[in-house]
């Protein structure tokens, strides 16, 4: 009997190696596409961040805010997290750009997943402080 399980171990083993050795170029191409998308997606908000700025410096009203951009929207706690700190904010400075209590980041900062907001004025605020630079944030305190 011994030699049964170990000949199956064995088998489990290699049939293992092998589905591995499979995998791997596909799981480096999966990354690499899923690193593109991410690069175009901060490329399409830089643009139309700019597109907005340009069209205010010219008088025009800034664009109506994308409906399936913001219903597609999401964010973590490590998310918010690293924002608050990329941006150097304290969460009571992260609330009041968020128009949110204090109280409200730190919830999302302790949230496991994503972070459902309750209103989507609140997600359409997070997805303009995300696109933001630490001047920008900063701009707005002043």
């Amino acid at each position: 009997m011994s030699v049964i399980k170990e000949l199956q171990s064995e088998i489990t083993r290699l049939a293992r190696k092998e589905i591995k050795k499979e995998l791997d170029p596909v799981k480096r191409i999966n990354a690499a596409q899923r690193g593109l998308i991410a690069n175009l997606r901060r490329d399409v908000a830089e643009l139309q961040k700019e597109v907005a700025m340009l069209k205010q410096e010219q008088g025009q009203p800034a664009p109506v805010v994308d409906e399936e951009a913001v219903q597609n929207f999401w964010i973590s706690s490590k998310g918010v997290v690293s924002l608050r700190k990329r941006l150097q904010l304290t969460q009571a400075e992260l609330a009041v750009l968020a128009d949110v209590s204090t109280q409200s980041v730190v919830k999302w900062e302790k949230h496991e997943g994503k972070i459902p907001f309750r209103k989507q004025e609140t997600a359409v605020k997070m997805q303009q402080i995300r696109g933001m630079s630490k001047s920008e944030a900063w701009a707005k305190f002043e």
